[in-house]
């Protein structure tokens, strides 16, 4: 049986007719309907049909017989209707930068943490549609079974029952990068906090989905596409294994994640030391070509370790300051609330009050842990009675994403004070949460973030049209990471030999990669980072009336 031809779709149907949705990029598909965004055009409507092509893709559920597979030079049937079974063989180089060596199953075969890895062959993000979860997971066994065709056209159908989803997205991609390569997919992994905060997770996820998209659509070597591992991490030693695993898994070429804290910084470190790029605020460098073009460092822990994360920290502590001082009738008096179990509260709460003391504002740290719960939120109303005595007419709450709900006992106490503080906060708070459990409390609550949405800004319109809605800063910078290791992916020597291996994709990000079509506007640690503030509004998460506004472009709902 020979393979569906792939289709492009652009919002348009064979007649040049703009879809109710929309028009939105190129988007190349396998099924029968276009998955991009909330775009419903099928291909019978979209492409104008030669005489002889192959249409019966187009049956939904079609059985594939069986499919034939190059696997280190050796064909394999693959017989779907008998056991599970994991294609092996032997990885020859395939030049064009495929990655050669031994393919030896999925990740998650040979891991001691397996049930956190997964790149299509088990479903991590359950997402919100029945319909959607079901297809997903008969998609994820047709994957394990090698049946590449059958797994792209069930995570078509998912994806196109569900556009928000980015997990189908990204496993649509990998089925289409084993069926079409002629060598091993380009594999990277991404590390994310499926379990502990599914919605950050997705935001992140939608970033890399679309930087996948578009390699596949635009790879200058066409069967030798890129794959994303997803990898279900959060701060707990279990990190360390994971890294361990992937270290040990050849096909890896780079790592996408990890934040700052105790567990990502040893995981990040047994990374770099075993040869595995990984992508991290805590080894990122950003700075600006003579053209204006961003160009992103992976740098050694031991000798950049944070230098990106501290001064992304001490501009959001100054563009705050300035804020406060612009918002106040008076000098800012600030109480700076903070988690002191976590290091990464800590270091938002020493860059704020160095910020402050430059500023020669007075200040008063409280210790959340003292007097709230993590899970309740606790006396939130004495630590506001303490920052008032203490003459506080400001709070800035450096707490990270597994104090939410203090933060938002912090809130709820603020509103019933007479004259109540002036509420900042850090990127960690920035949650769909915040806004649905908060309400009314969080108004005015204003976070420095490293992008903000605008409805003029062409990543956002983009995001927006793929996704069906708003994306958050999360999803821009995954997005400019994804792009930043795609792009030393794609790179090619001319006097390369054979495939592209660990060693090199550290050397190039080392030198230097510039970023094309970034999200993230670099400048902004020139400039200062950008506000948002929650107000009422609709286009926010689904269950509240707040949104997050950027401060200097707010949206009016005139």
């Amino acid at each position: 049986m020979s393979a569906p031809k792939p289709w492009t779709c652009t919002g348009k149907d064979k007649n040049e007719n703009p879809a109710a949705s929309g028009e939105h990029p190129p988007h190349t598909n396998y099924g029968p309907f276009c998955t991009y965004g909330s775009c419903t055009l099928s291909r019978e409507e979209v492409v104008i049909e030669e005489p002889g092509d192959w249409r019966k893709f187009l049956i939904p559920g079609a059985i594939a017989l069986g499919l034939l597979v190059l696997v280190g030079g050796w064909m394999t049937l693959i017989n779907t209707n008998g056991p599970s079974r994991t294609p092996r063989g032997v990885m020859t180089p395939a030049g064009g930068n495929c990655l050669a060596g031994e393919f030896e199953g999925f990740i998650s075969d040979q891991a001691s943490q397996g049930r956190f890895v997964s790149q299509g062959e088990q479903i991590l993000l359950t997402g919100t549609q029945p319909q959607n979860i079901s297809q997903k997971r008969d998609a994820s066994q047709s994957f394990r079974t090698g049946d590449w065709q059958r797994a792209l056209e069930q995570y078509q159908f998912a994806a196109s029952s569900d556009p928000n989803d980015p997990e189908a997205k990204i496993y649509l991609n990998n089925a289409r990068a084993r069926l079409r390569s002629n060598a091993l997919p380009r594999t990277i992994a991404v590390a994310i906090p499926i379990s502990s905060n599914p919605d950050e997770a997705r935001e992140i996820l939608r970033g890399v989905a679309l930087s996948q998209d578009q390699f596949n659509n635009s790879s200058p070597t066409p069967d030798c596409l890129m794959e994303v591992a997803l990898v279900d991490v959060d701060r707990s030693e279990e990190s360390i294994e994971i890294a361990e695993d992937l270290i040990a898994s050849p096909q890896v070429l780079g790592l996408i994640g990890h934040g700052s804290d105790e567990y990502a910084q040893e995981a990040v470190r047994i990374y770099q030391d075993n040869g595995l790029t990984v992508v991290s605020p805590l080894t990122m460098s950003v700075s600006m070509s003579p053209t204006g073009a961003s160009i992103l460092r992976v740098l050694p822990y031991q000798e950049g370790s944070g230098q990106m994360l501290d001064g992304y920290l001490k501009r959001s502590s100054e563009s705050l300051i300035e804020h406060a001082s612009r918002e106040l009738s008076s000098p800012p008096v600030v109480s700076v609330f903070f988690n002191s179990d976590v290091a990464y509260s800590r270091r938002m709460k020493d860059a704020f009050i160095s910020a402050l003391q430059e500023k020669g504002v007075s200040v008063t740290p409280l210790d959340i842990l003292s007097d709230i719960s993590a899970s309740s939120g606790g006396d939130a109303a004495n630590m506001i009675s303490r920052a008032t005595r203490a003459g506080a007419n400001t709070a800035y709450l450096a707490l990270t994403r597994d104090r939410i709900n203090a933060a938002l006992a912090i809130a709820r106490a603020n509103t019933s004070q007479n004259n109540p503080l002036l509420l900042l906060g850090a990127d960690e708070l920035f949650s769909p949460s915040l806004l649905v459990q908060g309400g009314s409390a969080v108004e005015g609550m204003v976070l420095a973030i490293p992008w903000s949405w605008s409805p003029d800004d062409p990543f956002a319109q983009q995001s927006a049209a793929m996704w069906q809605g708003r994306v958050s800063w999360r999803t821009a910078t995954a997005f400019d990471a994804t792009e930043a290791l795609a792009g030393a992916l794609k790179r090619q020597n001319e006097n390369e030999d054979g495939g592209l291996n660990r060693a090199e994709v550290v050397n190039r990000l080392r030198q230097g990669q510039p970023i094309s079509g970034v999200a993230a506007d670099f400048n902004v640690f020139a400039q200062g980072i950008p506000l948002v503030e929650a107000v009422r509004g609709e286009g926010g998460p689904s269950g509240s009336d707040y949104r997050f506004d950027p401060i200097d472009n707010r949206e009016t709902d005139e």
